[in-house]
């Protein structure tokens, strides 16, 4: 029985191994970073959105809501400041009474994982939300 070459293809298989499995680690902690990005600028935008009472109806009523173009307004303006947004590929923001929130999504393309799987990427999406609550 010839065996010549054996070990060469076995190593050969296994650093295959090795490198897809590198792949998917390593976009995998590139997806989870994003996804943290994300999380951190969707809740920096809602708490500076929920600052925006509708002040007219507060002092009429005592009801507590948001003034939502000014709470929209807000958000987006501290999501354009902030260093990381072009990761935001679509925002979503919604103020509803007296609670802000706002969506993000992103995708973090493959980066070793393309050898194997080609041009692709992975879809992320990240929620923050902020309610306003009356000064005691």
């Amino acid at each position: 029985m010839n065996d010549r070459g054996s070990i060469t293809l076995w190593v050969l298989g296994l650093t295959v191994m090795v490198l897809f499995l590198g792949g998917i680690s390593l976009d995998l902690w590139r997806a989870f970073e994003v996804r943290e990005d994300l999380a951190a600028m969707a809740d920096s935008a809602a708490n500076a959105g929920a600052s925006r009472v509708d002040e007219t109806t507060y002092r009429d009523t005592g009801a507590l809501q948001l003034d939502g173009a000014a709470a929209a307004a807000a958000a987006n303006a501290n999501l354009n400041a902030q260093q990381d947004s072009g990761k935001i590929t679509n925002r979503t923001i919604d103020a509803s009474g007296p609670v802000l929130t706002v969506q993000l999504e992103g995708e973090v393309g493959f980066t070793l994982l393309r050898i194997f799987l080609g041009a692709g990427s992975v879809p992320i999406s990240a929620t923050g939300s902020a309610e306003a609550i009356p000064a005691s």
